[in-house]
């Protein structure tokens, strides 16, 4: 499902919206085109716009967190955009099948004028568009992709901007740490989050000295059903893969069983999303995160993000909005340097191979020291059990 859309966000539109059923934006003629009249925009543009392309996953279980990746990018392109060097985004979706992948691929190669992909999202995809790009031939940088998958750091066309699943991993043991933790459940919410992840989990649980085993939920599970039946027999701490709804609905299950676990869950999660589905306040839950706070930080990367956002959606800010966000501006800087002209998928590619370091608004990314990720940044949060809210 390939498309390229032009649309225009008025004041009141929500995110989501606007998001349903869009394959994709030229943003230098859409997000900015409600305030094209503004003195701010008045400015003279290039007459060749730099083409860039986002592969968004929109099968059931990844389009929420496809779609809050996809709007921080947007941003990111918009902001750009009311400057002199117009980018045009456009979305490729893939519906988590092998034929939607082989088109979007077959997309890309035969389509040159697409000089970067950015920001694809989520992780599956991102693992297996890499992997099937190398395969085929098809050299391309690829920026940002949300993947905390250490496979994601082999292939030098790929650009992993975020923490890893072991940073994350490492910095949401510290605390249980003291406990004597050395077995861990890892549940996976589906056979293919299994088949996609899990021998990056394994080998984590490897280098961690951690016991390590796989609870898979079943197709169409009701995730409280199948969270209170397997509570009984798994470790006291379990690590999940998976989207909010069903987080929310596995600590119900556990609650409901009466059983005590704690559940580690890293980034893939969007704390805000997760409250309005009110976990069970009885499971504690330890969520790592990878960008900064984006309700509080004074980042001035941060703050450009929140008066975006409120600008061009009714949206509250989430912490994978603003890591798209981030991506998007980071991409921005480093093809800034290039002179006027946008740059060919050749270049891109030597640019971004040299991997680049940058100051994004306070944000630092960095391959310093032959770092293979440009940042290691995580915080955490805990929700403890009378309902409060940590870190």
């Amino acid at each position: 499902m390939n498309q390229e859309l032009e649309n225009r966000p008025r004041g009141g539109l929500r995110r989501r919206d606007w998001l349903a059923g869009l394959g994709g934006l030229p943003l230098g003629a859409g997000l900015l085109g409600a305030a094209a009249s503004s003195p701010a925009q008045a400015q003279p543009r290039t007459s060749r716009p730099l083409r860039v392309a986002q592969l968004l996953d929109v099968s059931t279980e990844q389009q929420e967190l496809s779609r809050d990746y996809s709007t921080g990018l947007r941003i990111a392109v918009a902001e750009l955009n009311r400057g002199g060097r117009p980018w045009q985004l456009i979305s490729i979706e893939c519906d988590g099948s092998k034929p939607s992948l082989d088109a979007a691929v077959q997309r890309l190669r035969e389509d040159g004028s697409i000089a970067m992909l950015i920001g694809t999202a989520g992780e599956r995809l991102a693992l297996e568009s890499a992997a099937a790009l190398r395969r085929d031939g098809v050299a391309i940088a690829q920026v940002g992709p949300w993947a905390s998958d250490t496979r994601a750091e082999d292939d030098p066309a790929v650009l992993p901007l975020f923490a890893s699943r072991e940073d994350q991993l490492r910095r949401a043991m510290q605390d249980l740490g003291s406990m004597g933790v050395l077995d861990i459940g890892v549940v996976y919410s589906s056979a293919r989050e299994r088949q996609a992840l899990a021998p990056g989990v394994e080998l984590l649980g490897t280098r961690l000295k951690l016991r390590t085993r796989s609870f898979v939920a079943p197709a169409g599970a009701d995730f409280a059903a199948w969270g209170a039946k397997i509570a009984g027999d798994s470790p006291v701490v379990m690590l999940f893969l998976g989207g909010s709804p069903e987080l929310a609905r596995l600590t119900q299950g556990i609650a409901s069983a009466g059983r005590q676990r704690y559940v580690v869950s890293l980034a893939d999660v969007d704390l805000p999303t997760l409250m309005q589905l009110s976990p069970a306040r009885s499971v504690p839950l330890i969520l790592t995160q990878v960008v900064p706070n984006p309700q509080t930080s004074v980042h001035p990367a941060v703050r450009s993000y929140r008066a975006l956002l409120k600008e061009l959606y009714e949206e509250a800010p989430s912490h994978l909005s603003l890591a798209g966000y981030l991506a998007g501006r980071y991409a921005a800087q480093v093809v800034g340097r290039f002179d006027a002209a946008p740059p060919s998928r050749a270049e891109l590619l030597a640019a971004f191979q040299r991997r680049p370091g940058a100051d994004v608004g306070g944000f630092q990314v960095s391959f310093a020291n032959e770092a293979r990720r440009g940042s290691s940044f995580v915080s955490q949060t805990m929700l403890t059990a009378d309902g409060r809210l940590l870190g």
